[in-house]
């Protein structure tokens, strides 16, 4: 009998047990194995291909054509399985869709109920490329694909306004805009879409469009849609009912919620307005003593400057909390050709500069006895007497071109509240009333003429007096005169944003309340209580100040009612 004892072979280690693992993996001889047999080729194609094949175009799209949505109205059935199907491919957040499903009510009983499906329409003339300032979309040449690059965005948000059909969505935790790119990586190797793969009606396909037909100006793609002409889209609506489709209602119709208010936008257009305006009574002013041949103080030019400087600064710096991604803000230069808002930033900044270099030299002026004289010696040299006049009017310049580009940044959205006679008469007033509103204050303190005072003063109710009765007549009157989206909008303004709208007046009357007794109650209250002249003017002053903060509080609440109270086209099912 063998008494010896039985050998215990050690356990392996656990990389001695990945290593026996790893050599028993077949991955290189199957692949060989295939290759062989030429079924390679075979295997490459995904599995579900065969189910979605005639769903896809049989070719890639040729010269003149592109990549586009095709849907089937009559087999959407509403089940959102396309909506789901997008939502976990791309990885999206809670409430961030990037395919919707509406539903259109026929007005004859023929058609009854219709879904719409619908996602970014991959545009001929795409709102959201044109109007980026940092070029962060890009149409593909060969696809026609419209296509979001994250890594370019600055969170700018103002895609979400150019394009009319709501596609591009805001990430708040990402600071950046993100988009439906059609799948492009699953369509490069022939695979489909989520939404197009996932339908179990084969609603949605793809196909190819040309890119030479344009949408006629009056056509829309669904009932209540924006206008086809604005940005060209591509999605094609196949419906066996189409006169009954085109005549049916959206559920949604006329369903409006309050807009984003844009503060930082709104804080940054008022503070400009009224820095350019300062600016530009500071100029008349000049001017007019002039031709009367009468001198013009170089400190109030330098006051008016500095005052106009800081408000300038403080609103471009609050503009830049719009931002999601504020230190990507210097690629803003990249869409100066397309894009309003670069203009605006570029020439805004300069405008900026131009100030500040008048400013300067209007310091070393005025203050000579306490600059140090190299740098007197050096401003007398190279600075001629008339450099800080021009340089100003250089700046009044680009500050009114900045204005202007201002402007046209939500002209050009094509939504009718925001159209070029609206904008351009709110944003010109907020430019006079915030102008005259910091001016009255500087004549108070330089002791300028009472005839000066008294004409700033007089312009400045005229204008509030006009703005005020034109915003109550547009939004705020009780007569229903106007187009659909004025009704609409009054809506909003009666409802959710009634304080809003209260508070506006408010400020706007009590500001113009004030600057009166400060010009002419201060004058009766000196007589009434035996103040001197100086006395009087200092509570002249402080009233005028108090007041021309409250005008502007109140034209800062116009701008906010600006952004939030406009109504807008768009496609069913947006506000679901």
């Amino acid at each position: 009998m063998n008494l010896a004892p039985p050998i215990i072979e050690p356990l392996p280690d656990f990389i001695s047990e990945l290593l026996r693992e790893q050599k028993s993996l077949t991955a290189v001889e199957r692949f060989s194995s295939l290759h062989d047999r030429g079924a390679l080729a075979e295997s490459a194609e995904p599995a579900q291909a065969k189910y979605y094949r005639r769903l896809l175009p049989a070719s890639p799209p040729g010269p003149g054509q592109q990549f586009a949505f095709q849907v089937d109205l009559d087999k959407c059935s509403g089940c959102k399985a396309c909506v789901v199907a997008c939502h976990t491919m791309n990885g999206l957040e809670e409430g961030e869709v990037w395919r919707r499903v509406g539903t259109v009510l026929a007005t004859t009983q023929q058609a009854g109920i219709q879904h719409v499906t619908t996602a970014c329409h991959h545009c001929l003339d795409p709102g959201c490329l044109n109007g980026c300032p940092v070029k962060a979309y890009e149409k593909d040449p060969e696809t026609g694909i419209v296509r979001h690059l994250d890594d370019q965005c600055i969170g700018c948000k103002y895609c979400t306004m150019m394009c009319p059909y709501d596609v591009p969505k805001y990430n708040e935790r990402l600071g950046i805009v993100r988009k439906c790119d059609m799948c492009h990586q699953r369509l490069s190797i022939g695979e489909a879409p989520a939404c197009v793969q996932a339908c179990p009606n084969e609603a949605i396909a793809i196909t190819l469009v040309s890119t030479q037909a344009k949408c006629d100006d009056e056509n829309r793609l669904a009932p209540g849609a924006p206008l086809s002409g604005i940005t060209q889209p591509t999605t094609v609506f196949q419906t066996s009912r189409e006169a009954a489709f085109l005549s049916s209602i959206p559920q949604d119709f006329e369903i409006d919620e309050v807009a984003d208010s844009h503060w930082p936008l709104a804080a940054l257009l008022v503070t400009t307005q009224a820095s350019v305006g300062l600016i530009a009574f500071e100029r008349i002013s000049a001017l007019t003593a002039w031709g009367l041949g009468q001198s013009w103080s170089p400190s109030v030019s330098l006051a008016a400057g500095m005052l106009a400087l800081l408000v300038a600064g403080v609103g471009m710096n609050l503009g830049a909390l719009h931002l999601g991604q504020p230190l990507r803000a210097w690629r803003v230069f990249l869409g100066l050709r397309t894009s309003w808002l670069s203009r605006e930033a570029i020439v805004l900044g300069k405008y900026v500069g131009l100030l500040a270099a008048a400013v300067t030299m209007l310091l070393v002026s005025v203050y000579r006895d306490t600059t140090p004289q190299a740098l007197v010696d050096l401003s007398d040299r190279w600075v001629p007497g008339w450099l800080p006049s021009a340089m100003t009017s250089v700046a009044l310049l680009a500050g009114a071109t900045g204005l202007y580009c201002s402007a046209m940044i939500y002209v050009v959205t094509r939504r009718a509240l925001w159209r070029a006679s609206r904008t351009f008469a709110a944003f010109g007033g907020s430019t006079l009333i915030g102008g005259l509103a910091l001016f009255v204050p500087l004549l108070l303190w330089f002791e300028s003429s009472k005839f000066a005072i008294a004409f700033a003063a007089t312009t400045q109710f005229v204008t509030i007096a006009v703005k005020i009765a034109w915003e109550f007549q547009l939004r705020a009157s009780m007569s229903m005169r106007g187009d659909a989206y004025d009704v609409r909008s009054r809506r909003l303004w009666a409802g959710t944003l009634k304080r809003w709208s209260a508070l506006r007046f408010l400020m706007a009357l009590t500001g113009m309340a004030l600057m009166g007794f400060a010009l002419t109650g201060m004058a009766l209250a000196a007589i009434a209580i035996g103040l001197d002249s100086g006395q009087a003017r200092m509570l002249a002053l402080a009233a005028s100040s108090i007041a021309a903060m409250l005008i502007l509080a109140g034209e800062l609440m116009e701008r906010l009612i600006y952004f939030a109270s406009v109504v807008y086209d768009r496609m069913p099912g947006t506000m679901r």
